[in-house]
């Protein structure tokens, strides 16, 4: 850890991730950008940050709108890496505002299962990974339980990764005697897709995918958005946390990692998106770009716009 000051120390030890110590796996490490003070000095030290391109910006507040339109009420969870920027975002826009959808952040990075399915994958790697869902409030248990649906926000462009996730969730449930039908039923996917022409003939992910047979109450929307955008987050961005892959399910977690200069520009990008949210001009614009959307005459999104516009 050379290179840190003193106050980067202080933040490390104080934001080390729970289970430390304890021979048990902790959730991937990821700062926390409402608390500025767990973050010592590593914003400064941003190598070559710039803020969204004013474009990139408005596809992510139009997107952002629609994610929220469609989700009617329901738990954002945005997973793996590629959403990282909706999730930083509407965190700063829901800041102290009370009766919003809770947001949380998945770690999961699986994009084919691989043979035998998710069932082969090996108990040592499988369990890590379930206690870090469980972790972020994604587990059968959880959502069986919950009051509100969760809508499951991703990148897609054939579907594999929601594949691989529903399906580690189905296993989970069997290994915790969970009911299935209770977890479906609360699930829901919002997928966001490459803007193309709308025909009748047009190609959506969702069409002919058998694994939906496990969700068949989910319901699917999908929101468009540039294809140069959709590139920049899924692929290009500065990223805050490492990849969740299979290699990283069973490793023990010391603590939060001295951030690579990668890291240092996606933590800067991240604080940025969330003070920008969490200013009374950007909560009205998006309460604006909502209440544009079919969507407003359902309750909730008229509550929720009334939230951010009090707010």
């Amino acid at each position: 850890m050379s290179g840190l000051s003193l106050e980067d120390i202080v933040a490390w030890r104080n934001t080390a991730p729970l289970g430390i110590g304890t021979g048990r796996m902790a959730k991937p490490f990821r700062w926390n950008f409402a608390k500025r003070e767990q973050l010592g000095t590593w914003l400064d030290r941003a190598d070559r940050f710039h803020p969204p391109h004013r474009d990139d910006l408005s596809a992510l507040r139009n997107a952002a709108a629609r994610i929220l339109a469609f989700s009617n009420g329901a738990d954002l969870a945005f997973v793996g890496r590629s959403p990282e920027n909706f999730y930083d975002y509407l965190s700063g826009c829901f800041e102290g505002i009370s009766d919003t959808p809770d947001l949380s952040l998945i770690p999961f990075s699986m994009r084919w299962v691989g043979e035998g399915g998710v069932d082969a994958i090996a108990a040592h790697k499988f369990s890590g990974l379930a206690e870090a869902l469980a972790a972020n409030g994604l587990s059968p248990q959880a959502l069986a339980a919950s009051q509100r649906p969760v809508a499951l926000v991703d990148f897609i462009a054939y579907g594999g990764t929601m594949e691989a996730l529903v399906s580690v969730l189905n296993r989970m449930a069997r290994e915790t005697a969970t009911d299935w039908n209770a977890v479906q039923r609360r699930l829901r996917i919002i997928g966001l897709t490459h803007r193309t022409k709308n025909s009748p003939n047009t190609w959506r992910w969702q069409q002919n995918q058998d694994w939906l047979g496990l969700i068949p109450d989910a319901r699917i929307k999908n929101v468009s958005a540039p294809s140069g955008f959709l590139f920049l987050i899924a692929n290009a961005d500065d990223k805050v946390t490492y990849s969740f892959h299979a290699g990283r399910w069973d490793s023990d977690v010391t603590g939060a990692p001295e951030p690579s200069a990668d890291q240092l520009r996606g933590m800067a990008k991240a604080a940025w998106l969330y003070d920008l949210g969490n200013t009374r001009e950007e909560r009205e614009t998006l309460a604006r770009l909502i209440a544009a959307h079919p969507e407003m005459r359902q309750p909730a999104t008229r509550a929720l716009v009334s939230a951010l516009k009090r707010g």
